[in-house]
């Protein structure tokens, strides 16, 4: 994307983060309705000098003649202040709610391609920094654009009643404001791109600070992890502070100019009253004034509104960028629902790659309803892809799935994944409790479904002796517990779902042999009855297998049992002298 927006994307992001406003306009417009009684009485309060010193002071009059007015100004203040505040705010807090449900709707949806091509710390800084400052952006639009404008608006009428004359005299500043504000305002808006980029490159360096603070504390480069997180700093530092002066030099400038205009009008009046000129009164000129200074307040906050609104679009197209990001993998509008499994799974010809690189090649399989296969292959050739591509997480580039005849693209997803259960080497668990994280698949169970699926994954061994049993808070990310006990729980939660298909990725090469032993009874309990596809790269708990593939280079090598496939010279029986050592499954 470009460093600078043009001025129809300007008003086209714009114009989008606008929408969110659309389903509050009716709470909007009773702010707007409160913000002129508040703007209304301040000028009415700036006015009351005309009278109070041309009537009152000059001409001797009871001031009770302007007491009415005075009470009139004291009561709406305070109203209109108060109005006009809680109803922007909370417009603005449902604004945030929605915006904020959109994005985590959006990555919900978005397939595994775009979630591995783009860093953790950019998506974070998109989903909390930039949000925030589009939010921001919102806010300043209700709260200072808006209710400025209003302001202006009634400050400009009192100002033509007061004086024409003076009014025409005191605009003849507004281009050279303009022309101000249109300059720092693109600076603004380049530099705040720049800022956000760098913000998501700060918040992925703090990321990964945390995810590997176990090896950078192993390898001592505590002090070198530091110097780098600050050399990354002291650049979002750096082009923060870009921006920071250009605003500050854009408010500085009106700020010149306003004054100029303000001492040029009120030394303008003074003569005009000496002279007789346009008929000015001392009341005109002290109320001309004083509705001036007031007026200067809107325009200073309109000002300083809009180069927050040129400061916030970057930030609100990065979000939106991620709104806009095509599905990729989404239903037909022909998509049936598939019930049980019954026949066999078939891949006719699938190839797949990211982007250019090919991870499949016309892999022809078919695995037939209650098989147990196992895929085997060196690291990168394509295992993982493939049972990815079951779970149709993507679609093959060419080339089809089929599930009892039917290819997975005619297929409601819903549906698909109702009959097909995961369990990774990374055993992830939600916080929360033991019971919760193996009902996760299923909120419906009931605890007897839980306490079943937990014992036939002997979760129940190890539950029993925590102080709190089943409502043991398993820590983030199941921190709390070992890797078997993480593991063992996400296998209960696979046998709880009750799929037909399993997929079982690497499950038991980050255990120990103890754990290991415990999972792949599980794993075993779990098998009866149903597909599975085993991917590992420890042979021993493939040997067992209906069919085992092989992969080698994203193609189908070799296709056969353990005893044929180490009979016979090829990749599979180099693996397996590899691991000689390894016992029988």
């Amino acid at each position: 994307m470009p460093a600078d927006l043009p001025p129809q994307s300007q008003r086209a992001v714009f114009v989008r983060l606008l929408q969110y406003v659309r389903p509050y306009v009716g709470v909007v417009a009773i702010a707007i309705a409160f913000a002129m009684v508040y703007s209304g009485a301040r000028y009415l309060r700036a006015y009351l000098l005309k009278p109070i010193v041309d009537d009152v002071l000059i001409a001797g009059e009871s001031i009770e003649s302007i007491a009415l007015l005075v009470g009139l100004m004291i009561l709406a203040l305070p109203i209109g202040h108060f109005g006009k505040d809680y109803a922007v705010e909370w417009t603005l807090g449902r604004i945030l709610v929605d915006i904020q449900q959109a994005l985590c709707r959006k990555l919900l949806a978005l397939p595994l391609a775009f979630h591995h091509d783009r860093s953790r710390g950019d998506i974070l800084s998109r989903a909390l920094n930039d949000v925030t400052r589009s939010h921001r952006a919102l806010n300043v639009f209700l709260n200072d654009v808006v209710q400025s404008v209003i302001g202006i608006i009634l400050g400009v009428t009192t100002l033509l009643w007061l004086s024409w004359q003076l009014t025409l005299v005191s605009l003849i500043v507004a281009p050279m404001l303009m022309a101000v504000i249109a300059f720092f305002g693109g600076r603004i808006q380049r530099g705040a791109r720049k800022r956000q980029i760098k913000m998501g490159d700060v918040t992925q360096r703090f990321l990964q600070i945390l995810s590997g603070i176990k090896v950078i504390k192993a390898f001592r480069a505590e002090a070198t992890e530091e110097a780098g997180f600050e050399r990354e700093n002291l650049k979002l530092f750096r082009r923060h502070m870009r921006v920071i002066l250009a605003r500050v030099t854009s408010h500085s400038s009106v700020e010149m100019l306003n004054n100029m205009m303000n001492i040029g009008v009120l030394l303008l009046g003074a003569w005009c009253v000496q002279q007789g000129m346009w008929g000015l009164t001392p009341g005109d000129v002290s109320a001309f004034a004083t509705v001036l200074l007031t007026t200067y307040r809107p325009m200073k906050l309109l000002t300083k509104g809009w180069t927050h609104l040129q400061e916030a679009l970057p930030s609100a197209e990065r979000f939106m960028e991620v709104l806009d990001e095509d599905l990729q993998v989404v239903d037909a509008d022909d998509a049936v629902e598939i019930g049980p499994i019954t026949d066999r799974i078939r891949f006719e010809k699938v190839s797949f790659s990211y982007g250019r690189e090919s991870v499949l090649r016309e892999v022809d399989l078919e695995v037939r309803a209650g098989e147990t296969v196992a895929l085997v292959g060196r690291t990168g050739s394509g295992k993982t892809t493939l049972v990815d591509l079951l779970a149709r997480f993507h679609d093959p580039v060419s080339g089809r799935i089929t599930l009892d005849g039917v290819d997975l693209r005619q297929i409601e997803r819903d549906s698909l994944l109702r009959r097909i259960a995961i369990v990774t080497q990374e055993a992830f668990l939600f916080s929360g409790t033991i019971r919760e994280n193996v009902r996760y698949g299923r909120p419906d169970a009931s605890d007897e479904e839980v306490d079943a699926a937990a014992r036939a994954a002997h979760v129940d061994e190890f539950v029993d002796q925590l102080p709190d049993g089943w409502e043991t808070d398993v820590g983030e990310l199941g921190a709390k517990l070992s890797g078997g006990q993480r593991q063992r729980l996400t296998i209960a939660r696979a046998i709880l779902k009750n799929p037909d298909v399993l997929i079982f990725d690497e499950a038991t090469s980050a255990l120990d042999a103890m754990s290991e032993r415990f999972v792949q009874d599980a794993i075993d309990h779990l098998l009866e009855g149903r597909t599975a596809f085993l991917i590992a790269h420890r042979l021993a708990t493939v040997r067992n297998a209906d069919k085992i593939i092989v992969l080698e280079d994203g193609a189908v090598s070799a296709v056969g049992t353990h005893e044929s496939l180490v009979a016979e010279p090829g990749l599979y029986r180099d693996l397996v002298a590899l691991q000689g050592a390894a016992p029988s499954a």
